[in-house]
């Protein structure tokens, strides 16, 4: 898992309900790269999305074992 992965997990662990503009401007990368990154934290079985895109929240699973 990269660094980037690592502050998507610990951001979205701290506030469920973040986009991912913020999350690229708290991280400092592309919002393209965040999503591809969470596509792959996703497709491990690290983060699951609940709800709509605009009223949803994020969930990080394991996430005391990964970081």
């Amino acid at each position: 898992m990269s660094l980037t992965q690592k502050k998507i997990l610990e951001l979205l662990a701290s506030k469920p309900n973040m986009t991912a503009a913020e999350l690229s401007i708290q991280i400092g990368i592309a919002r393209r790269n965040i999503e591809a990154n969470i596509k792959v934290l996703k497709e491990l079985g690290l983060l699951v999305r609940h709800g709509s895109t605009k009223f949803g929240h994020w969930e990080v699973l394991s996430k005391s074992n990964q970081i």
